[in-house]
């Protein structure tokens, strides 16, 4: 069986990168009628950050990935937060040292800055015997030193051994060990490094399939060593292409989504918004990251994860990097909009709709369903929606002023007179017929009445406002600015 995970840090809200590292995870797991894990690899104290793991549950569930083992969940191969496995990284990186796989190392930080200091040094088989460590040290000295619990604990890397390792998007990487560090597996507080962690809970976990970012690509040799340390089969991987900021000159980034006003957070973290609080829909997040750095879902876009999954293969990801677009994503949100069952969306987001619904009643789904088509945001439906819940709060008196210089005053009673005494679907063509006759412009007239009702030129179509709101409303709105121009 198939089996991955998801394995986020709880360091702060995960943006839409860590977003698209789950959402491949689980479609892969869909597809193959496998198992989604979530492990939360906190080992790093000094990073963690109250809430972080309750957000990356309400995002998950926001999008309904469901997981279907975790710490929340449960199942056979935890415990699956990394602060609660102690005892077992204790257990496995026992057997490495004794295995003679990795060692005792007791260089100080300071030795290793300084160290450091030539540009070209690496901690590696040609300079571990510099330092003090139980592979240079006799047995005594080195015990002496490990009582004071001032030590960290290296893997043993042999020199000059050809590695080969494969990866399913990357191909074949061959690397020589002599160009590897003895990496630190175990820190001196005694908690592992993420490269012995994630070897050994992907082991235990049976995990098949590890899909991750490319950052971790380089680390991809060293991994295979510890596979290989213990005996253990390496699961297959696959290392995602970085998504790029939207001029695609560096890597996506909060700095450069606060700089230039766009977010990259799903949902809202603290006081920071996310793209739902932008107005993004939950799908249409899903089908745009779905897209950042893959083509199987970009012909006949699927915005429904288990059709997203039927779709899904490892062939169409792609290697280069994948920028981040802002509009597109908001061109995807849009189509959605408009082809969204209005009652559905009224349903989902009853905080957008609410005095909507209370001013209009049953109107309101006819009233959705003139708006929808010309949103692209859930936000932008409050400026769309304004005409049917209340009076214009201000009004364009440019547009007024021109106007006027082709109207005059008297003549703009000709809508009230015609408002007053048609019925609502008899306005237009009163108001036209009593134009024509009187020689005043139509067109400016209805210019003039769409100011009246929205307070400027753009909106919804103005009879259907009026059919709304009433003929009443739409006098008293009308008589408004009328009497606001007669007082300047």
């Amino acid at each position: 069986m198939v089996r991955v995970r998801f394995a986020p840090s709880p360091t702060g809200p995960i943006h839409i990168g860590g977003v698209r590292t789950a959402l491949y995870n689980y479609l892969f797991k869909l597809n193959k009628k496998g198992r989604f894990v979530l492990r939360i690899e906190d080992t790093d104290r000094s990073r963690r950050v109250d809430g972080a793991e309750k957000y990356i549950y309400d995002v998950l569930d926001y999008y309904k990935i469901k997981v279907d083992e975790g710490p929340r969940e449960g199942g056979g191969f935890g415990p699956y937060r990394q602060s609660e496995r102690k005892e077992i990284y204790d257990k496995h990186i026992k057997l490495l040292l004794d295995k003679g796989c990795a060692y005792y190392c007791y260089a100080s930080k300071d030795e290793l800055i300084k160290a450091r200091e030539d540009k070209g040094f690496s901690y590696n088989s040609k300079t571990r015997m510099m330092f003090k460590n139980s592979i240079s040290l006799k047995e005594e000295e080195s015990l002496l030193l490990k009582k004071k619990n001032k030590y960290v604990v290296r893997l043993k890397v042999e020199a000059g051994v050809d590695l080969n390792v494969t990866d399913l998007l990357r191909g074949t990487i061959k690397v020589n060990s002599d160009n590897l560090e003895d990496k630190i597996l175990m820190k001196e507080d005694g908690l592992p490094t993420y490269h012995f962690a994630n070897v050994v809970d992907d082991h235990l976990m049976r995990i098949t399939t590890v899909i991750r970012g490319e950052e971790w690509l380089p680390s991809l040799p060293t991994h295979k060593l510890i596979y290989e340390s213990f005996g253990w089969k390496m699961p297959e991987t696959i290392h995602l292409p970085l998504i790029l900021n939207p001029s695609g000159l560096g890597k996506l980034s909060k700095r450069d989504a606060f700089k230039n006003n766009y977010s990259i957070f799903p949902i809202g973290w603290e006081k920071l918004g996310g793209l739902k609080e932008a107005g993004f829909l939950a799908e249409a997040q899903l089908a745009y990251i779905s897209q950042l750095g893959s083509s199987f879902n970009h012909d006949e876009v699927e915005f429904d994860v288990d059709k997203m999954s039927k779709k899904f293969k490892l062939s169409a990801l792609q290697r280069g990097g994948a920028r981040f677009d802002y509009e597109k994503a908001k061109s995807i949100n849009q189509k959605i909009l408009s082809k969204k069952d209005s009652s559905l969306l009224i349903s989902e987001n009853p905080k957008v709709f609410e005095r909507l619904i209370k001013v209009t009643g049953n109107n309101a789904f006819a009233v959705v369903d003139s708006i929808k088509t010309r949103v692209s945001l859930l936000t932008d439906f409050q400026k769309e929606l304004n005409p049917f819940v209340q009076d214009p709060n201000e009004y364009d008196m440019g547009a007024i002023k021109n106007i006027l210089k082709s109207v005059g005053f008297n003549d703009l009673n000709i809508l009230g007179e015609n408002i007053q005494l048609s019925k609502t679907n008899s306005i237009k063509e009163n108001i036209y017929k009593d134009s024509q006759t009187k020689g005043v412009n139509f067109g400016k007239l209805m210019q003039f009445l769409r100011i009246s009702l929205v307070g400027d030129l753009s909106g919804p179509d103005v009879f259907f406002i009026i059919k709304i709101v009433g003929k009443d409303v739409t006098l008293k709105r009308l008589n408004s600015l009328l009497e606001k121009i007669q007082k300047q």
